[in-house]
């Protein structure tokens, strides 16, 4: 049994496989190829536990998973302070219009 999965069989919370046992920790190369799609609700062919349950454990990969969302969040904030300008859009589409002839 590795590091992490008797560590999660400690706390008890350990995301369990169909026959009941505790199901193996992903590594951290996965967890961290799919930081997005954990932070995006969008998990596929892992589940969603397990990714998370990496990122509570780890100590390598949980400050890469903080800065990811402290990012988007900061991302949020500076977009909902300022507005682009009234004629962006129109200029944006003129532009795209002019590529596409």
């Amino acid at each position: 049994m590795s590091f992490f999965n008797r560590l999660r069989s400690l706390f008890g919370d350990a995301p369990k496989d169909d026959a009941g046992s505790p199901a193996p920790m992903i590594d951290c190369e996965e967890a961290l190829s799919v930081v997005h799609d954990f932070l995006d609700g969008e998990l596929e062919g892992v589940p969603h536990d397990q990714v998370k349950a990496h990122f509570d454990a780890c100590q390598r990969c949980y400050p890469h998973l903080r800065l990811e969302e402290q990012y988007r969040q900061a991302m949020r904030r500076a977009a909902s302070e300022e507005q682009a300008p009234d004629g962006l859009k129109v200029k944006l589409m003129e532009l795209i219009a002019e590529a596409d002839a």
